[in-house]
């Protein structure tokens, strides 16, 4: 498994994958910390109301993502089967799923604001959540189409593609809030709206341009299929959603685990919360690299698999795990060695008003450290499980790592031992090691079973 001869040619297909794909989940977030920018221009209230729209947003369509990723295993199986026309099936067969998801998915997002009034929200409040979420939502088709894309792309080995869209959108996004927001070009002032609206046609662009490119591009031209007849369809879309909806539980679960603590944190007072924010950003860009590994992971697994190469699948994982844990050290190493650089990035910690946000944030950043190594390990260890199409057995593993033990964990060390926010950063710790433990045994047991069923 470790000659050299197998080891670099599988190690610098599994960079081509995961660099770009990396470089994508960087620009993805540059997007994001964009619009917060902009946004927070307008005031603090309108800043609160995009940043909870946002979040009702980003994890409602995060989840159907996730499930359409099932595009990828799919698709690379088949490609590694030689059946490079099966794989653009498969792909025509997720755009087709996400016709049929996007409706009930817009509907849901511009009814939110009436759950928001049901809960006792403030009206004001209720209604800019509610106007941003209706702008937004008509980008939620776009968004849905380019994760079919970006599945697809990734399997074919054309991830560079996905990267050079996100990178390009980053002005264009900017450009389009400018506008929008604050009403340049002669257009209306539309505020927190304008910024819905910004992001819906920012999304609408990202789909157009990946999809002229999987359309036109010549070097994909081996996976243009006339399309499927409506059984070949139904079984294509039956595959997805049965490999799919653990992946978008699993992220759903993953979500909800922050979501959550972050509700809870904000018990413990503003400097706690202004805390959490600021450490799950630092920990949430190094963390965007092994993603990018692990969705790398996904498509070398099954591309090897489908190949019947169960030696190779396996060997391409173990690189793929070595790699996360190196750079995840480097990372680990970092935010231990320079928390106080790190933290000033978000906050001016000479101000006394600061202190105690500050003090809190120093804390839970020597914890993010710690857990670097697990974080890296669980999310690439889940991908490379995808690349053995299991994906049930890992949703229940998450389950219990992240809230029988991370959040329980968690909550029993802030309130009942009294170690406030550091208690439920540490529980978060506990859960993600224990999420990367179980997973990484799940993967061996996945890999064993692969070698002696081909033997």
């Amino acid at each position: 498994m470790f000659s050299r001869s197998a080891f670099l040619p599988e190690l610098r297909a599994l960079l081509s994958v995961a660099a770009p794909l990396a470089a994508a989940n960087l620009a993805q977030m540059a997007l994001g910390v964009t619009n917060t920018v902009m946004i927070g221009h307008l005031g603090g209230a309108q800043l609160a109301a995009a940043g909870l729209g946002g979040g009702f947003y980003f994890t409602m369509l995060t989840i159907c993502q996730g499930m359409l990723s099932a595009v990828a295993p799919l698709a690379a199986h088949a490609i590694g089967a030689g059946d490079r026309r099966v794989a653009g099936r498969i792909a025509l067969s997720g755009v087709a799923l996400t016709a049929l998801l996007s409706p009930p998915l817009v509907l849901g997002l511009t009814q939110l604001e009436s759950l928001l009034h049901l809960l006792g929200y403030d009206p004001a409040l209720a209604g800019q959540v509610g106007a941003f979420l209706r702008a937004i939502a008509w980008g939620a088709p776009a968004s849905l189409g380019f994760a079919v894309a970006r599945s697809f792309l990734a399997a074919t080995g054309h991830a560079r593609a996905v990267m050079l869209v996100l990178v390009l959108s980053i002005p264009t996004n900017a450009a389009l809030n400018w506008a929008l927001i604050f009403g340049h070009f002669g257009l209306p002032a539309w505020g927190v709206v304008g910024a819905g609206r910004a992001i819906a046609i920012d999304q609408w662009l990202i789909f157009g341009l990946i999809a002229a490119h999987t359309t036109l591009a010549r070097n994909l031209a081996a996976y243009r299929a006339a399309p499927a007849g409506a059984a070949a369809a139904l079984r294509d879309i039956r595959d997805i959603l049965v490999l799919g909806w653990p992946i978008g539980g699993i992220l759903g679960l993953e979500i909800g685990v922050f979501v959550t603590t972050n509700v809870v944190m904000g018990l413990l007072g503003t400097d706690a919360l202004g805390a959490h924010q600021i450490v799950s950003n630092c920990s949430g860009l190094t963390f965007m690299v092994p993603l990018g590994i692990g969705q790398a992971a996904t498509v070398r697994v099954a591309i090897r698999l489908g190949a019947g190469e169960p030696a190779a699948a396996r060997r391409a994982w173990f690189l793929a795990l070595a790699l996360g844990i190196a750079f995840m050290s480097g990372a680990a190493i970092l935010l231990w060695s320079a928390p106080r650089a790190m933290i000033a990035i978000y906050l001016d910690i000479a101000d006394p008003d600061n202190r105690g946000m500050a003090a809190i944030a120093m804390q839970l950043i020597a914890v993010a450290a710690l857990f670097q190594v697990f974080d890296g390990v669980q999310t690439i260890a889940a991908g490379a499980l995808r690349g053995y199409k299991d994906t049930a057995a890992p949703l229940v593993l998450a389950a219990i790592g992240y809230w029988a033990i991370g959040f329980a964990g968690g909550l029993l060390f802030a309130f009942p031992l009294h170690q406030g926010a550091v208690g439920l950063w540490r529980g978060l710790a506990l859960g993600l090691g224990a999420v990367a433990l179980l997973l990484t045994l799940r993967l061996a047991e996945r890999a064993r079973y692969a070698g002696t069923a081909a033997a």
